[in-house]
């Protein structure tokens, strides 16, 4: 999911909130866990009752794993990334912040390390690059190259200087 918004601060910045698609919520998790448990513990104690004695407890080790892997997935859906572009700067915002001059700045979509592999989108320049998106599919990849080199364009249209800012 991509969204663009203006900083009211800062009247000529930019910024593209790039986020993984989450459907599920908070309260939609736990549903969903609960659910799952109270299905898993009734057929497993249906098994006991048939002799079966230790399916309780397969169900229950079962029910643990599958619970930390949902929540350990859902808990990853919540990072994701921002591109904030000024006449001056171009910050991405992720697990690390990186800056770059946005008249050096270069959008490639790099193809997959091997065939059938998603594309990759770098936001670079002067040797250093930066994937952005990598949680999106390649169709989103390529939207938000267009649109993140139309507001690097219209950035560097706006009068940003050519000399490289420090930081």
């Amino acid at each position: 999911m991509i969204r663009e918004a203006q900083d009211a601060a800062l009247r000529d910045a930019v910024s593209v909130a790039i986020l993984p698609h989450r459907s599920l919520s908070r309260v939609g998790l736990i549903v969903y866990l609960v659910a799952q448990s109270v299905v898993a513990l009734g057929f497993a104690c249906l098994a006991a009752a048939r002799g079966i004695v230790l399916a309780p407890v397969f169900a229950v080790l079962a029910l643990a794993a599958t619970a930390w892997c949902v929540v350990r997935v859902w808990r990853a859906t919540a990072s994701g990334e921002i591109v904030t572009i000024t006449p001056h700067d171009v910050e991405i915002a992720g697990a690390a912040r990186v800056h770059y001059h946005p008249y050096w700045v270069r959008v490639r979509l790099r193809e997959g390390r091997w065939p059938g592999w998603p594309c990759r989108l770098m936001l670079g320049s002067h040797g250093r690059e930066t994937e952005v998106g990598a949680f999106l599919n390649d169709a989103e990849r390529r939207e938000l190259a267009q649109r993140l080199e139309r507001l690097l364009h219209e950035a560097n249209s706006r009068g940003g200087t050519q000399e490289l800012g420090t930081r």
